[in-house]
């Protein structure tokens, strides 16, 4: 048995710094698996990026009221995003594209959007007007759709580089999207991976809270830190599907699953549902692990499931 030791790369992709760290036994054996890890990356954001005009996204995009057969990956991803849309009655929606659109070049141009673009664009949005075949079709109902996976894309890359390193014999590996971080087995010689996450307590506070894990993902998510100012209301990044309004009420999300495809899709969707609705809701979901913070006037109000204590280091 060779000794296991530890490298770690870095890499730019999909608007994010990626950071790979992963263990085997000599420097030549990881840099050809961490060049193998980046090309599935740079493939899958061909597949995935609502930026590149070439993107097979944007070309389905290109083809409403059609049958399309798209590739595995394409496939897949919405397929899941499908079954995220059910669970959380549209709080997670790839068809926000439009909205998302609209908002993003609100933050760049400090312009408000009005309530008749809003109302023209959520006219286009909907989960239900995305139809699937067994034979990997994906058919747009309405002209004028678009579809975003901002808010699955990259943990669904986190989960596929896994599967390349594990097909590579490396069982010990954490891979971070920019704050999608998926991990296997733990390094040599311990029993769990040590992760990090930041919120503001009640206190106003900055606290870094480490976690143990293995063979999980974790996803943070929320609008206290990406927004913009219209007014004295900080407008969020993260797109309400339901009412085409970005997020105002400021939240922080963090989710463990046991993949990043759905840590990273649920944590936009409790962000959405807020903490009242999540309280009652997230019993619903699939084995899923969430602490969320609410900004407050009077003082941050935190909440987490039960067994998100399970995960803490002290």
């Amino acid at each position: 048995m060779y000794a296991q030791n530890r490298y770690e790369f870095q890499y730019r992709q999909m608007g994010t710094e990626i950071r790979l760290i992963l263990y085997t036994s000599d420097q030549i054996k990881a840099d050809s698996i961490a060049h193998l890890a980046f090309n599935r990356i740079d493939e899958l954001n061909a597949i995935f990026s609502d930026y590149r005009s070439d993107s097979e996204l944007n070309k389905l995009c290109e083809r409403p009221n059609e049958d399309v057969r798209v590739s595995d990956d394409l496939f897949a991803i919405i397929k899941t995003s499908l079954e995220v849309s059910r669970l959380t009655q549209g709080a997670f929606d790839i068809t926000a594209g439009p909205i998302v659109r609209l908002w993003r070049t609100a933050r760049q141009t400090k312009t408000m959007p009005s309530d008749d673009e809003i109302r023209h664009l959520r006219k286009r949005v909907g989960f239900k007007n995305i139809g699937l075949t067994d034979e990997k079709t994906v058919r747009l109902k309405k002209k004028g759709m678009q579809l975003d996976l901002g808010g699955i894309g990259k943990g669904y890359t986190a989960d596929e580089v896994l599967k390349v390193l594990e097909a590579n014999d490396i069982h010990s590996a954490l891979i971070d999207m920019g704050g999608d971080i998926r991990v296997s087995n733990p390094p040599p010689n311990t029993t769990h991976w040590i992760v990090a996450f930041s919120y503001i307590n009640s206190s106003g506070n900055e606290i870094v809270q480490k976690l143990h894990l293995k063979n999980q993902a974790i996803a943070t998510s929320g609008d206290l830190y990406q927004f913009v100012d219209f007014n004295g209301i900080r407008y969020s990044h993260i797109v309400d599907p339901n009412t085409g309004w970005a997020l105002s009420s400021g939240i922080q999300v963090t989710t463990l699953a046991c993949n990043a495809t759905l840590a990273d899709a649920y944590a936009s969707a409790l962000s959405v549902w807020g903490m009242a609705t999540s309280k009652v809701s997230i019993g619903k979901l699939p084995i899923l692990e969430a602490f969320l913070v609410q900004h407050a006037l009077t003082g941050n109000r935190l909440w987490h499931t039960d067994g998100f204590e399970n995960y803490l280091v002290d």
